[in-house]
């Protein structure tokens, strides 16, 4: 099946309250597509040629395994859009054809003769959406056949970037962008880097935040401080000493799209040791709740979710379960009565039920329909999940409805 070719339409302000409804407003001038908001139009993935390649016999792993689950679970109306290398087309289609599919999904081959490098499509491209019938530009993070090849085959021009900034590093909110303190910093090993910070925020006009925490929050049991998030530049960011938990944002930050107390709802992971990893999970949970004080002190109201710490199926190395790693809409589908959120899921291969329940139960709880999508155990050790896996590239406006 083909995707149509398309612009994509104006973002819109996707925070909603604590009921669930959306407040809208119209943008002004072309700004990042939001990790919420509108109902997910088109979607990316990028699949290598090693996903494809057949496995040994003693090889239990299969990272097409949560990709293929992901896809059946998309609704008919999404479109996906899957780049491969062009020796990866004949395995990939018959992979494809093979799945039960309710949405329109499309394999592009790769621009040139190389490979897809890695499936976290995520940290290859930003998206910016244009007003009115300006349509989208992709905003490469580097001169990678990727995202040419995405914008071609959707029509989107493409913008070289004038800054290195993964997108797995990068959340974008309805009015604010939170970055990872290890993409603020720049070349030095700690603080901030003024250069940096201001060609950060030169991406987008949204308000910038940092995620980090300082070393003498550690361990402590701090008053949390309130603040409004209009205090923009980030109360930690400014500071010299601030470290950043794990490499990406996305491992452990969930954006929601939501407000309480009329500060923007973050999900941070609260880590907890399984399968022997005490000492891995405890020095994880000190750091993301001394990140969770930083971001108290810069004005976003926080709820936590249960993560396990637990060794990978395949490395046997202790690694977290990256729950956080999400997708979602903040409006609800026809037919529907909540939004959806799609949810990594690892109990189908690990003995992690009891976390995929306790996940999708907060999910329902804020106001959600989880969908788990199962699977993620097979990409566990490479440190990468739903998110990481897809880009969104078009959002439909974000209505009342």
């Amino acid at each position: 099946m083909e995707i149509p070719r398309h612009h994509v339409l104006s973002a819109v302000d996707c925070a909603a309250d604590r009921s669930g409804k959306e407040n809208v407003s119209a943008v002004p001038h072309p700004q990042l597509l939001t990790d919420c908001g509108g109902l997910i139009d088109t979607i990316a993935f990028a699949l290598p040629g090693s996903f494809f390649a057949e496995k040994a016999a003693w090889d239990d792993v299969s990272p097409l395994i949560p990709i293929g689950n992901l896809l059946s679970a998309l609704p008919a109306d999404v479109n996906a859009a899957i780049v491969v290398g062009r020796a990866s087309l004949t395995p990939a289609q018959s992979w494809l054809s093979g799945r039960q599919l309710k949405c329109s999904a499309a394999l592009i081959p790769l621009a040139g003769q190389d490979d897809v490098p890695h499936p976290w499509v995520q940290d290859m491209l930003h998206v910016r959406v244009g007003e009115g019938d300006a349509g989208a530009s992709f905003v490469t993070v580097t001169a990678n056949a990727v995202g040419t090849s995405l914008a071609a085959f959707i029509g989107a021009t493409v913008t070289p970037p004038d800054v290195l900034l993964h997108g797995g590093n990068h959340l974008v909110g309805p009015n604010f962008r939170l970055v990872g303190q290890s993409s603020l910093q720049g070349d030095r090993s700690v603080g901030t880097h003024p250069q940096r910070w201001q060609e950060i925020r030169a991406f987008d006009t949204k308000d910038l935040f940092s995620f980090g925490y300082r070393p003498d929050d550690l361990g402590n049991g701090h008053t949390l401080r309130r603040a409004s998030v209009t205090e923009s530049g980030g109360a930690d960011a400014a500071q010299k000493n601030i470290h950043q938990c794990g490499f990406h944002v996305d491992q452990f930050v969930s954006v929601t799209g939501m407000t309480r107390t009329g500060r923007p709802l973050l999900l941070v992971a609260d880590p907890i040791a399984h399968g022997g990893c005490d000492r891995v999970a405890n020095d994880l949970k000190r750091k993301l709740d001394a990140s969770v004080l930083s971001l108290d002190r810069q004005g976003f109201e926080i709820a936590r979710n249960p993560i396990a710490v637990s060794p990978a199926i395949d490395s046997n190395k202790c690694m977290p379960r990256l729950y956080n790693n999400v997708i979602l809409e903040n409006v609800t589908r026809p037919g529907q009565e909540r939004p959806f959120v799609w949810v990594p899921c690892f109990g189908d291969a690990e003995p992690l039920a009891e976390f995929d329940v306790k996940n999708c139960n907060i999910w329902e709880e804020l106001g959600f329909k989880p969908v788990p999508v199962s699977g993620w155990s097979h990409l566990s050790s490479r440190n990468g999940a739903l998110r990481c896996a897809t880009k969104i590239v078009k959002r439909s406006p974000n209505i009342k409805v």
